[in-house]
């Protein structure tokens, strides 16, 4: 179907719900602890009273298992309704439903992630989807069909964090749901359109008060740290920098998210050096650490490897280092205005003003990394769990000079 057509039925099917018998809607999963063993269902409670969540590994009946409510909260014009499950088992689909006092509605899925290093893992990164509907839309298609373990979504959902573009983005993310109910768990961060954290907090359920944490993925493969661009960098974000850097240290990777890049590739955009001084010298500690992932400027980069350095040979402090360097990517775009890539570096890779999200695969040997230009999402064929590594012949993926695949290997 034309993704323009399915948005505009979506938008009529979401309006006429809020006066008609749907019960529920705006249902999303979110991963903020451990993958393999935790989850979160949230949704918007339309009418009647929540009775249970029902949820079994094959389709659920009468034998599934019971959930009551976590936790609730009215915010942004929602009933936000939570269920914080635990106790999870590894690489498993689970099958679920809500039933309240007018009925049930339809089944939906979500899947753990394996907790064996050896299997790998699957992500699409991104952020900055405000204003421009039709183009967020092909994104949150696109989701649904690359069949992701997890969408790393890294900030400015909407442009003004009103209740109205709120309602409107998660009818939008309906899109990334597939026609069986699949549903792609989100892992958030706060960018600088979330006015403040509480939006974080009520809307995905995020386990820290200053929104920043970290989720575990595969065991000892992936510590995903998530930080706060929009406060104090250092203080206690940086403890906890330190900290969980530290207590991962031997997990095979170590990825880094935030809003703000470090050294933007648009010149109107500011330099974060809070964040130069304060998240650079933690992150180089650490072998482990190659990757960080960045948004904000509504454009599209790639660096080299890159490393601080005070020395004249730096630009804007950093140096190209291959062996022991990080790798800058991101800076938007899921569809907001796009900004020329007019401030590139000496070290930057790639760089260009383009709709795109990060499709990432990690195993113990090496992380690939692909952008993904989504704006073609009725040409391609779907995916599904078990081909999710398999690149869509006719996907369109960026790389204007250096080539469409970024492999990122241990330090030597």
């Amino acid at each position: 179907m034309n993704p323009v057509l399915r948005v505009l039925l979506i938008i009529i099917f979401c309006i006429e719900s809020f006066g008609s018998s749907s019960k529920t809607n705006f249902i999303r999963v979110v991963f903020n602890k451990n993958a393999s063993y935790e989850a979160t269902i949230i949704w918007n409670q339309l009418s009647g009273e929540f009775t249970q969540l029902v949820m079994d590994k094959s389709y659920p009946d009468q034998n599934g298992s019971v959930y009551s409510l976590s936790d609730e909260n009215h915010y942004k014009g929602m009933d936000n309704h939570i269920v914080r499950l635990k106790n999870l088992e590894p690489n498993t689909r689970y099958y679920f439903y809500i039933e309240d006092s007018e009925g049930k509605n339809q089944v939906y899925y979500f899947t753990t992630v394996s907790d064996d290093s050896n299997d790998k893992i699957s992500f699409i990164a991104g952020g900055d989807s405000r204003d421009t509907r039709i183009v967020r839309v092909k994104a949150n298609l696109m989701v649904s069909k690359l069949k992701a373990h997890a969408v790393l979504f890294n900030g400015d959902f909407t442009g003004i964090d009103t209740e109205r573009q709120w309602k409107e983005w998660f009818i939008d993310w309906e899109n990334s749901i597939s026609s069986d109910g699949r549903i792609t768990p989100l892992v958030v961060t706060r960018g600088n359109h979330e006015l403040g954290n509480r939006v974080m907090l009520r809307l995905f359920d995020v386990p820290h008060s200053k929104i920043f944490y970290s989720t575990t993925f595969g065991g000892d493969l992936l510590n995903l740290i998530s930080l706060n661009s929009e406060i104090w960098k250092f203080g206690s974000q940086r403890l906890f920098l330190r900290k969980t850097l530290k207590e991962h240290k031997d997990y095979y990777w170590q990825i880094p998210q935030y809003h703000r890049p470090i050294r933007a590739h648009v010149k109107a955009k500011k330099e974060m050096n809070t964040q130069y001084k304060n998240f650079v010298p933690e992150f180089e500690k650490f072998n482990n650490v190659r990757l960080c992932l960045e948004n904000d400027s509504h454009t599209c980069k790639i660096t080299w490897p890159i490393i601080s350095d005070d020395t004249d040979q730096a630009d804007e402090g950093f140096i190209r280092n291959d062996n022991i360097g990080i790798v800058y990517a991101g800076e938007g775009c899921w569809g907001a205005p796009l900004r020329a890539a007019d401030d590139q570096k000496s070290w930057t890779r790639d760089a260009e003003a383009v709709n795109q999200f990060n499709l990432i695969f990690i195993s113990k040997e090496k992380i690939e990394l692909r952008t993904v230009l989504y704006e073609n999402v009725d040409l391609i064929e779907e995916n599904t769990e078990d081909s999710r590594f398999i690149i869509p012949s006719n996907l369109k993926l960026w790389g204007p000079n250096n080539g469409t695949l970024v492999e990122i290997y241990p330090r030597r």
